[in-house]
């Protein structure tokens, strides 16, 4: 309809200079069908200038059309990838989740891993104040089952949220995070999609946790390895990579485990 309305005028106007041509062929006499003549070729060179812009306005419209056509279409494209990628981050938490769990068979939901992580704080406190190694490796088996569930279900939001906004196109996000402090940072971005939002409440909880224990969370790291050297008694090469990894901690300005103090007074 709206484009008959932009051709009617042009129509109209090469009906009349027709229907006039054709009155001056059937009631002038030839004497006068020289002006007829000039009169007709400038209404031709008005029509001609009248379907030259129709043609372009045609010709924009049909532009426009295309570009509607082609936003809409990218439209759908973008929203089919933001399915997929939803589909996908569902399927990589749901692993998360399962494999969390299989870490402490005590757990059997992922609010499981919330309690377990506030009860890791005894654990952490005997880690670094013991000086026996075996009695480090008993905490540190016990906050073990606490932190790996925790660890592994927050690299799976990670990799689930990587998936999605690579997927929308959302490039200013910084994976280099820890996977607990991308989680806090970016959560808010994830927590109204469908499948994130299963795990908000858990996810941010332990995260802040996560943050806030890290440096007892280093220590405790630092201490499996000193106590792996002791018991395992692997020799010189391993107990100088121990002593660089324990002088970066101290850099770092970490908590030092007791029993790490003990192995630098000792080699």
């Amino acid at each position: 309809m709206e484009k008959m309305k932009k051709f009617s005028l042009p129509i109209l106007l090469t009906i009349l200079v027709i229907a006039l041509a054709a009155l001056a062929i059937i009631y002038l006499n030839i004497a006068q069908y020289s002006a007829v003549g000039s009169l007709i070729g400038g209404f031709g060179s008005v029509l001609a200038v009248i379907w030259f812009f129709t043609s372009l306005q045609y010709q924009a419209q049909q532009l426009e059309e295309q570009r509607t056509q082609f936003s809409t279409e990218l439209k759908q494209i973008r929203e089919n990838s933001r399915r997929n990628a939803l589909i996908l981050a569902k399927d990589i938490l749901n692993d998360a989740e399962r494999r969390a769990l299989a870490q402490n068979p005590e757990m059997k939901s992922i609010f499981d891993i919330m309690t377990a992580y506030y009860g890791q704080f005894s654990d952490l406190k005997s880690i670094l104040e013991e000086r026996d190694p075996t009695i480090v490796q008993q905490h540190v088996e016990a906050w073990t089952k606490r932190e790996a569930p925790a660890s592994i279900l927050m690299n799976g939001i990670k990799n689930a949220a990587e998936i999605y906004f690579s997927a929308i196109g959302q490039n200013n996000i910084d994976y280099s995070k820890d996977a607990e402090g991308f989680v806090h940072i970016y959560g808010d971005q994830l927590w109204k999609l469908p499948f994130f939002q299963t795990y908000q409440n858990v996810a941010t909880i332990v995260a802040k946790l996560m943050i806030v224990l890290l440096s007892r969370r280093n220590a405790a790291f630092l201490a499996i390895q000193v106590i792996t050297c002791i018991i395992a008694d692997e020799g010189k090469v391993k107990g100088n990579y121990i002593i660089k990894e324990i002088e970066n901690h101290k850099k770092k300005g970490y908590p030092l485990p007791r029993i790490a103090e003990i192995y630098l007074e000792n080699n």
